[in-house]
């Protein structure tokens, strides 16, 4: 049977229908709390937590996002809008797609430990994000009991603290460093990141002991941790400040922003970078360029000199 057409006058009393209904809907703004299996979890601003469905088209959502809800009479809740956004922690996936982690933030933790080693590589690159979008970042060394003699295993503090960064070095087990980590946090919205076993779930833990949260024992066979954070989550600290721990990884590709050199993401560099004869100097093999005269003398640390030339030609071949 065809389909009867609906004459001008009830296309008409429709439209009324569904502006009524937009008109009833009750719109109020939520902060994400957590996104998984194509739902919200969402604070009002009244405190309350609601579980919100996605208007299609709506884009990517992470923590840390402010929304827009409309909640019908029929006290269905749905996301509509999404505020502008002040800073994002943005990855590249394998698929050369940009996936936000988290927005909103004003601090990023990058959390290694004594085990798994940390990879200088990876802290490079999390901080250059930190450094694009102008987002601070300090550097956490976790379970630090494990090594009870060298004072600064891996040379990170030599190497960081110069440059401006806070490095932390935390033990849940010893309680080391725990009280100037949640001073750290204090008054800030934070996002904890990392590679899986580094005890970032751990470290929340200790922060929040009334919350049920999944650790992992390292694993003996390649001393990579196990994934216990499937998804990202915001928690508010008992003494002040947020927090967002995010799943772990097993590497971290950066967004990088092609708007500016990406000199910027490392502070010796750029600062040096006004010394080179040429303006765009990329610091590879440009002659007269203050970035490898330093390198060459020592004044710039040649790890982290190494893997600002690897971003450079990851970058170029992408």
């Amino acid at each position: 049977m065809a389909k009867r057409r609906l004459s001008q006058q009830q296309r008409k009393r429709i439209q009324q229908t569904q502006d009524a209904q937009t008109d009833n809907a009750e719109h109020q703004t939520g902060q994400v709390i957590s996104h998984q299996g194509g739902r919200l979890l969402v604070e009002l601003e009244s405190g309350l937590n609601i579980e919100s469905k996605i208007k299609s088209n709506l884009g990517n959502i992470v923590c840390g996002d402010f929304v827009t809800i409309e909640t019908t009479l029929q006290l269905e809740h749905r996301a509509i809008a999404i505020s502008p956004r002040n800073s994002l922690l943005q990855r590249v996936d394998g698929h050369g797609q940009v996936r936000t982690l988290a927005s909103n933030i004003t601090q990023l933790v990058v959390c290694l430990a004594v085990s798994p080693e940390p990879n200088l590589y990876l802290l490079d690159q999390y901080l250059l994000s930190a450094e694009q979008e102008r987002i601070e970042a300090c550097i956490l060394l976790n379970k630090v009991d494990l090594c009870r003699d060298d004072k600064d295993p891996f040379q990170i503090l030599k190497i960081y603290q110069k440059l401006g960064y806070q490095v932390i070095q935390t033990s849940v087990k010893n309680g080391r460093g725990m009280d100037r980590f949640e001073k750290l946090l204090s008054a800030r919205i934070s996002v904890i990141s990392g590679v899986s076993g580094v005890g970032k779930s751990s470290l929340t833990s200790h922060l929040l002991p009334g919350e049920k949260i999944k650790i992992a024992e390292l694993s003996s066979a390649n001393e990579e941790g196990r994934h216990t954070t499937r998804s990202s989550r915001l928690y508010h600290l008992p003494g002040g400040g947020d927090l967002i721990d995010t799943p772990g990884v097993r590497g971290f590709s950066p967004f990088i922003d092609d708007s500016q050199p990406l000199a910027r993401g490392f502070r010796e560099i750029d600062e040096l970078a006004s010394q080179c004869h040429f303006h765009n100097c990329l610091h590879r093999n440009e002659p007269r360029c203050a970035v490898i005269d330093a390198n060459n003398t020592g004044s710039v640390n040649p790890s982290r000199y190494q893997n600002y030339l690897k971003m450079l030609e990851q970058n170029r071949r992408n």
